[in-house]
This record gives C-alpha cells, sequence and structure tokens, in this order.
C-alpha cells in the first residue's frame, strides 16, 4: 500500500512541476532528459552488480518485451503526455490521462487477465463520456492537448498490462534499468532524425527553482517513481494498480490550484466525477489491503 501511495503522490506532480518548464524546452528533449537522468538513477543505486547478473541471463523475448515497454512508455506515451501539458492546462492533462485504467481494462480483457462484464462496459461508457466532457471546457473543441492525452493514456495501458507480464519474472530495478535505455535510444534517434535540440535553455541554470524542478523530474517522478509504480503491479493486477491514475487527478488539481493558481471550470469539473464514476465501475479488485 505504501508503493501505492508514493506512486500517487509522485506521479500526480509531474504535469504541475513540468507546465512552467514547458516555454524553455521541447516536449521531446525534457522527456529525453528525464528518462536519462532515470537510467542514471537506476545505473548508480546500490546492487548493480547483482541487476548485471540479471541481465546477462534474458533470454531474446526478455530484451524484445524491455524494448517494447520502453518505447512505448519513454518515447510513445510520456513524449505525448508531455505535448498535452504544453498545449492544455496540468489538470485538464492529468484528468484525460486518469482514462487509462478504462484503456487497462480493455486491453486486459484482450490479452486474458480480466473479465469483461455489464458494470465494466456502464463504467466505459460513462469514463469515455467523462473524457468529451473535459473536452469541451474550451468550447466544445477537439483540442491537440485533449487528444495527446488520451493518446498517452491508450499507449501506457498497453505498458501496464506488458509490465505485468515482465515484472513477474524480471525485477523491478532490472525493467527499469533496461527499458529506459531502450527508451532514452528512441528518444535520441527520433531527435536527431527530426532536428529537435538536445540543448537547455540557460534559464535552466540561472534559475535554481527551475534547476530544481528539472532535477526533480528526472530523479524523483522517472526514477523513484517508477520504482514504486512497477513494485505495485508487481503485488497487484494491471487494472487495480492504474486505481493510480484514477486518483491521480485529485493530487494534481489540488498541486495545480496551491501552485500554479489554476483555476477549474464546471465542464471540468463535471467531468472529472462522471470520470471518477466511471473508472471506479469498472475496477472489481480492491487493492486497499
Amino acid at each position: 500500500m505504501l508503493y501505492f501511495i508514493l506512486t500517487l503522490l509522485i506521479f500526480a506532480s509531474l504535469e504541475v512541476v513540468s507546465k512552467p518548464l514547458m516555454p524553455y524546452i521541447d516536449p521531446f528533449a525534457l522527456t529525453f532528459w528525464r528518462f536519462f537522468m532515470g537510467f542514471v538513477f537506476f545505473l548508480l543505486y546500490p546492487g548493480m552488480k547483482k541487476r548485471f547478473a540479471e541481465i546477462k541471463n534474458f533470454s531474446k523475448s526478455d530484451w524484445f518485451f524491455l524494448f517494447l515497454l520502453g518505447f512505448l512508455n519513454a518515447f510513445v506515451s510520456m513524449s505525448l503526455l508531455q505535448l498535452a501539458v504544453r498545449e492544455s492546462t496540468p489538470a485538464t492533462a492529468a484528468a484525460i490521462f486518469c482514462s487509462n485504467p478504462l484503456f487497462v481494462m480493455i486491453i486486459s480483457s484482450i490479452a486474458g487477465f480480466e473479465k469483461i462484464s455489464a458494470r465494466k462496459i456502464v463504467g466505459l461508457l460513462i469514463g469515455v463520456a467523462a473524457i468529451f466532457v473535459i473536452m469541451w471546457e474550451k468550447g466544445f473543441k477537439l483540442n491537440y492537448g485533449a487528444i495527446y492525452a488520451v493518446s498517452a493514456a491508450v499507449i501506457f495501458a498497453g505498458f501496464t498490462v506488458l509490465s505485468k507480464k515482465t515484472v513477474s519474472k524480471i525485477k523491478p530495478f532490472s525493467v527499469n534499468l533496461v527499458s529506459f535505455f531502450f527508451g532514452v535510444v528512441s528518444l535520441a534517434v527520433f531527435m536527431l532524425a527530426t532536428n529537435k535540440s538536445f540543448a537547455l535553455n540557460p534559464v535552466f541554470f540561472n534559475d535554481y527553482a527551475k534547476l530544481i524542478a528539472f532535477i526533480y523530474l528526472g530523479f524523483i517522478v522517472t526514477g523513484l517513481g517508477y520504482v514504486t509504480f512497477l513494485a505495485t503491479i508487481k503485488k497487484y493486477s494491471p487494472v487495480s494498480s492504474s486505481l493510480i491514475f484514477m486518483l491521480k487527478p485529485a493530487v494534481a488539481t489540488v498541486f495545480a490550484v496551491v501552485f500554479l493558481g489554476e483555476k477549474l471550470s464546471a465542464y471540468f469539473i463535471a467531468g472529472f466525477v462522471m470520470l471518477l464514476l466511471g473508472t471506479g465501475a469498472i475496477v472489481s479488485e480492491k487493492i486497499w489491503k
């Protein structure tokens, strides 16, 4: 339960901490650097010799799944989420991204991890309706921020389900270390191919608040956060673990109101309540043990 709560608090701070950095760094560059720092975190963490011994015994299928995890998570999903933060508000991006459990349920059902029921289908429909209500916040427009957030949620759902299969046989630290490496390499190849800059704006070194936020995103959100998240997935089912993203918007919204002075509309509040109801309806397992 401790891992669940820590993951919730850490992940909920992502949008609020990264939003003030968006004018100074490309979303792909920010994602690259925070996962690079996350990789360094795992590389320097005590017990590396033991993890290298485990890595040496990986099968070809292990390497494939770890590459897939890194590609889906670091490169695709988190880059899309960072774009969503840039194109919308932190609270909106977090609320839409919390539709993640809905997609986890669908993917888990297809993979045979979860059973479909009438209650879950109703919850799914409520959740989808909630996403559209949140999108209407800015005048019934399907804006890029909303599209990026939904896409990130779908991809991260796939990552969550695949992670359950992977951490059942490989320790979470090793999974993070190798998958982060592949994610960083995938991002680097993409950025080089599209001529995106890796350079950091001088403001990061002249403004201590932004420098601390940048380091926090790398070592805490991307390092420690993924340790606790994969530990949660290993202990519970993919759908139960994804409850983090059902609760995340509430915590992220508190952070946004307190630290950024963000104001919430009636559309946002209504959509958020609907999303909680829909997501709660599809979650069959209880993790409050």
